[in-house]
This record gives C-alpha cells, sequence and structure tokens, in this order.
C-alpha cells in the first residue's frame, strides 16, 4: 500500500464545503414552506396550497437546474 503525500490537501475541497452548506440552507428553506404548504391545505385551502407547492417546486427545480448549470 502506497504511503500518502504529506503534499496533498488533507483540509478538503473549499467548493465541495460550499456546495453543502448552500443544500443545505436550501434544504431548510424546503422545509419551511412545506410547513406552510401543509398548514395552508389543513386549514382548508386546497386551490392555495396547490398553487404554492408548484410555485416551490419550479423554483427549487429552477435553482437547481441554475446551479447544476452554472
Amino acid at each position: 500500500m502506497r504511503a500518502r503525500s504529506g503534499a496533498r490537501n488533507d483540509l478538503g475541497n473549499p467548493i465541495g464545503g460550499i456546495i453543502a452548506r448552500i443544500a443545505s440552507i436550501g434544504t431548510l428553506a424546503l422545509g419551511h414552506v412545506l410547513w406552510f404548504v401543509l398548514r395552508i391545505a389543513y386549514r382548508g385551502e386546497p386551490r392555495l396550497a396547490a398553487a404554492a407547492a408548484c410555485a416551490c417546486v419550479c423554483l427549487v427545480t429552477g435553482v437547481t437546474l441554475w446551479v447544476v448549470v452554472t
């Protein structure tokens, strides 16, 4: 087995850390939006809940595609 080189960067990739942070914040935001949508649906506004859910899915899809493309 080869010994590890002392010249390697063992601190990790900073870009990976940034992506992980953005994914974490996005997941938290999505959780809040879903909580809001379910709260609206529970109160009896199915059209508003459906519109909010559709908008959320479209927004998350758009942001994800933008991040992947750029």
